[in-house]
């Protein structure tokens, strides 16, 4: 849908549609991570790489998103050395890739706002414990790719694609700077 605003030359209706365009597009980004409850974290190690599962604790409406570990983690060694991350979201229908500067938070305002029944329940530490740290992925970009109809229905897109030799229509996808 495109905006035009009385008084304003086309290319300031260019911008407010790219602006437009982009707050949509953010949105629609953090309404997908939100529905996703446990990302793959990747961060950097001496070797390369590394990922492993972490809670989503809260998604900002800006793409940051938030987890809880422990200070002494190798999660936390990993992002006090070097704060480029990213972050992996799947489900059946969507699959989203985060890009970042992650950082160690240690306030604890912030872990006493964030704190849930579910980070009590694997959670040895209260939120006043030093030991308890949050990590904030403050993204940068992010890649998505939605399929409403799920695995099945690019399975068939994908067999129809075959038979009629149209390209197959696996959903909406978009690369979102943030």
């Amino acid at each position: 849908m495109e905006r035009v605003f009385e008084g304003t030359s086309s290319r300031e209706n260019a911008v407010a549609h790219d602006k437009a365009t982009h707050s949509d597009e953010v949105e629609k980004l953090v309404e997908i991570i939100k529905d996703i409850k446990v990302a793959m974290l990747t961060t950097h190690v001496p070797d390369g790489l590394e990922s492993r599962p972490l809670s989503v604790t809260e998604v900002g409406s800006d793409a940051d998103v938030w987890f809880f570990t422990t200070a002494s983690s190798d999660v936390a060694k990993q992002v006090s050395k070097d704060q480029e991350a990213n972050a992996a979201f799947s489900n059946d229908k969507c699959w989203v890739s985060l890009s970042g500067k992650a950082k160690l938070v240690t306030d604890v305002a912030k872990k006493k706002e964030l704190w849930n029944s579910a980070v009590a329940a694997f959670s040895s530490h209260e939120p006043e414990s030093p030991e308890l740290v949050l990590i904030q992925l403050e993204s940068d970009s992010a890649q998505y790719w939605e399929n409403p109809g799920g695995v099945l229905s690019l399975a068939t897109s994908w067999v129809k694609g075959k038979v009629t030799g149209e390209p197959a229509r696996p959903g909406d996808s978009a690369t979102v700077d943030l």
